[in-house]
């Protein structure tokens, strides 16, 4: 099973993963589950906090020097702790959940509002379980620290 996970991580990276639940999404609208203006400033207010947070933690992570990509992470230089990491060991992945609920929440998805806990499941089962795995190789005590001290989502 963890070979099959392995293999389907490198065809389902994060952000196809996030595509699918979008295109579902859209899918699954019904114009009746949307609220007028409410809907608007909801979606678009959790969107703009959660590209926040995916950018800052991609400009960290560049200026950190070490690798974005979920796919490699045996190649980070670095563990970053500071900023959006203080509070999530998985910041880009929290921003790209809170994306989705925008999305769901704009377009008037229940089905989209529902399956955020599965996009997190998903993104946890195919990349974050191997992603700690390779940082606490790579890291030890440090990641062990890190880990215990800071929670996987928030």
């Amino acid at each position: 099973m963890r070979h099959f996970l392995q293999k389907l991580r490198f065809w389902l990276p994060p952000p196809l993963i996030l595509v699918l639940f979008l295109i579902a999404d859209a899918l699954t609208a019904s114009p009746g589950f949307t609220f007028g203006a409410v809907n608007i400033v909801i979606s678009v207010l959790l969107a703009s906090v959660s590209v926040a947070v995916i950018l800052h933690t991609a400009w960290q992570m560049r200026m950190q020097r070490t690798t974005l990509n979920p796919l490699h992470a045996e190649k980070s230089t670095t563990l970053v702790v500071g900023g959006c990491y203080a509070w999530s060991r998985n910041p880009i992945y929290l921003g790209m959940s809170g994306l989705q609920l925008a999305f769901a929440l704009f377009i008037g998805s229940p089905a989209g509002v529902v399956a955020v806990p599965l996009f997190m499941l998903a993104v946890a089962r195919l990349h974050i379980d191997f992603e700690e795995e390779q940082l606490r190789k790579h890291f030890g005590q440090e990641w062990e620290r890190y880990e215990q001290r800071v929670r996987r989502w928030l």
